[in-house]
């Protein structure tokens, strides 16, 4: 930006002491191309503090979101046992919110782990799987979907993520999973937003069950609810 006003002050004083003769058409022309340049890059300017304000805007609202957070559990009760999680608020504001709104709704209740993978991840939170369809199961999601929150968090053994569909642009749905083993090649690919505070022993015991096809329990594995709790 400084550049360029040095150069619209040396070719104004150009064209003060050039005759019309000796390529002030050419001076002008150049000034004028600059005087562009110069409105565009203010445009740009007030564009992009226009930007940062909201941006800043957007990050005081999440840190907001993720204060009021900060404390909450959610203990997940199924006929295998209870399983209690902790969040991770600061990483992934929007996922827990999602989380906990459904939770506290009832969406999750009666709903079922329906696909289980020994030494890998057991995964719900499908609508789909309150019905007695297991065909179904793995297909259904909520009316709205959320932004990804990809995070540094390592996927380990009572790691909670967030399922999502192989196009990335779709979002989040509903359906969550509980890591069994680790799983590296999730990492920075799937939203962790919390972790197994309690009840290692029932994610284990849910993990290793007799699946059938496409991994869906013989036995249901059901989501009675998911209460959200102040630690």
């Amino acid at each position: 930006m400084e550049k360029i006003f040095k150069l619209i002050l040396v070719l104004s004083l150009s064209l003060s002491a050039c005759s019309k003769n000796d390529g002030c058409k050419e001076l002008e022309a150049e000034k004028s191309e600059l005087l562009k340049q110069k409105g565009e890059l203010v445009a740009q300017m007030e564009k992009m503090k226009e930007d940062l304000a909201f941006y800043k805007r957007a990050d005081t609202n999440l840190n907001f979101l993720s204060s009021h957070m900060k404390g909450l559990k959610a203990k997940i009760i199924t006929n295998y046992g209870d399983i209690e999680v902790g969040f991770e608020p600061y990483k992934a504001p929007i996922t827990c919110f999602a989380f906990i709104e459904r939770a506290e709704n009832g969406f999750y209740d009666n709903t079922k782990f329906h696909r289980i993978m020994a030494n890998f991840m057991i995964q719900g939170g499908d609508p789909n799987s309150k019905d007695n369809d297991p065909t179904n199961d793995g297909l259904g999601s909520p009316l709205i979907s959320i932004p990804h929150e990809f995070n540094t968090t390592k996927h380990m053994p009572g790691v909670l993520s967030m399922a999502r569909v192989s196009d990335v642009r779709m979002g989040a749905g509903s359906q969550f999973f509980i890591m069994h083993g680790t799983a590296p090649h999730l990492d920075g690919q799937y939203t962790a937003f919390g972790k197994v505070l309690k009840g290692m022993d029932v994610v284990n015991t849910i993990a290793t069950v007799q699946t059938a096809e496409a991994n869906r329990p013989v036995k249901p594995v059901i989501i009675k609810t998911i209460e959200i709790i102040k630690q």
